[in-house]
């Protein structure tokens, strides 16, 4: 497996390096964004909600203290 970093202008995928291979090869492509909300989605989102918090350190089986 290798790893490539790359630029997708719009309508194709601009490798940063050159890349030879003999044979067609299988890709995967990430897209990763151009910034933190660009990647992030709503799925932990339901965490917002006041009515989700429903543990407290009373929950914790072992306690510990950061204290040294």
């Amino acid at each position: 497996m290798l790893s490539v970093r790359g630029v997708y202008d719009g309508k194709q995928v601009i490798f940063s390096e050159e890349i030879k291979f003999d044979a067609p090869q299988n890709v995967i492509v990430t897209f990763l964004g151009d910034s933190l909300n660009d990647t992030q989605t709503s799925a932990f989102d339901f965490l917002n909600d006041p009515a989700e918090d429903i543990y407290s350190d009373n929950d914790l089986k072992v306690k510990t203290t950061d204290e040294k």
